[in-house]
């Protein structure tokens, strides 16, 4: 069984670079290929298993999902179009082994409809699978991770027009009836973390008309108690929202990108232990109204880093890790216009993590290499790339 998830601490268990306290965050410029008319989501995985990751890319005129896939060294081939019905309005994705049989489907949020559909994958061909309601209106954003322990990965979608996060199971390869849970106002990005230790995965959210994260804790079976919140501070709201151990003390912090009031800013929320959170540390993106984020060692320094999507600025901000969970300034990268989703991935081999923006007004998506390298060690020999990743 395989997932889309990066996780960070098994890769920095056999990647090992002397680029100590000097590292630096440095992308080639972005190379940009078309796709559809506004496109919204991306998810990066494998999907005919020559080992390279492949691009999936939403869009909704006309709907479909477009599939690049990777030629080598980072580079894509043109876009391979999956129709969706007429109107649905594909928008975000995730790349899943849905039906556990090894190879990595999608799942995709129809927000026109209101549903979640299946795209079957048989050898990096996709057809159309089932359908499963989100009992909520608009989902937008999905994340994926195995919620119940039964083996199967399930996923969660926010629901911007009915304040709402939708948990559907995965029982042996289809979805069981969602089950929503009531969050702050227009709730966007979403992600997973244990926060409180009990190896399960919660969810937080993004209530952007409330101004804060909402945090919901797995209770045991894929249900979820009571929320907490963490405030972003007046003026501001959040849109995206990541996870990860930013300061490597064990336990899963959370990141959101934030703007308004004359404020376009990464909110760091450290876990001081148990799920409890310290308030927020804002740090300037040096971009406009960032939406899309994403954590990812991309100094290859073992620190995690973060990058911002800036919608209204067309450029995307890095932002490196210093240690204990700060973050040095913002530096700026240009991509196409208007990009909202973010995601991060080995695309060229190099074993460092590229990034990849989805450009909803220039329908293009720009891929950022990284020009950073680390030497790999595994199972006893040394390799300068991951040239057969």
């Amino acid at each position: 069984m395989k997932t889309t998830t990066i996780n960070t601490a098994a890769t920095i268990a056999f990647i090992f670079v002397t680029a100590g306290a000097n590292a630096q965050i440095a992308f080639a410029p972005a190379t940009d290929y078309p796709v559809a008319t506004n496109p919204a989501g991306v998810a990066l995985a494998d999907f005919n298993g020559d080992g390279r990751p492949d691009m999936a890319v939403t869009a909704d005129a006309p709907d479909r999902v477009s599939i690049l896939f990777n030629t080598g060294t980072g580079t894509f081939g043109p876009a391979i179009d999956i129709a969706l019905a007429g109107g649905s309005s594909p928008h975000a994705v995730v790349a899943i082994d849905v039906d556990n049989d090894d190879d990595l489907d999608l799942v995709v949020t129809r927000k026109n409809i209101g549903d979640i559909q299946i795209l079957v994958n048989t050898g990096g061909t996709f057809t159309l699978g089932a359908t499963t309601s989100v009992a909520g209106l608009e989902p937008r954003s999905i994340v994926a991770g195995d919620l119940d322990g039964n083996g199967f990965i399930d996923v969660v979608t926010s629901n911007r027009d009915s304040n709402n996060v939708s948990v559907l199971l995965n029982t042996s390869g289809t979805f069981a009836a969602a089950v929503t849970y009531t969050v702050g106002g227009d709730p966007r990005g979403l992600s997973l973390g244990d926060f409180n230790g009990d190896h399960l995965h919660d969810i937080a959210v993004a209530s952007n008309d409330d101004r804060r994260v909402d945090v919901l804790p797995n209770i045991g079976g894929g249900a979820f108690g009571t929320l907490s919140s963490l405030s972003v501070g007046p003026g501001v709201r959040p849109d995206g929202v990541t996870t990860g151990d930013f300061d490597r003390d064990g336990d899963i912090d959370v990141a959101a990108a934030s703007s308004g009031a004359g404020f376009d800013i990464v909110d760091v929320f450290l876990n001081t232990g148990a799920g409890v959170f310290a308030g927020a540390v804002e740090y300037p993106v040096g971009g406009s109204n960032p939406g899309g984020i994403v954590a990812a060692d991309l100094d290859v320094d073992g620190v995690l880093d973060l990058a911002t999507a800036n919608q209204d600025s067309a450029n995307l901000s890095t932002l490196r890790g210093l240690g204990a969970g700060t973050y040095g300034a913002a530096v700026i990268s240009g991509v196409g216009t208007t990009p909202e989703a973010i995601a991060s991935h080995y695309l060229d081999g190099n074993g460092s993590l590229d990034l990849v923006t989805v450009n909803s007004d220039s329908n293009t998506v720009s891929v950022l290499l990284n020009l950073n390298t680390a030497v790999i060690f595994t199972d006893g020999f040394e390799s300068g790339d991951l040239s057969a990743w």
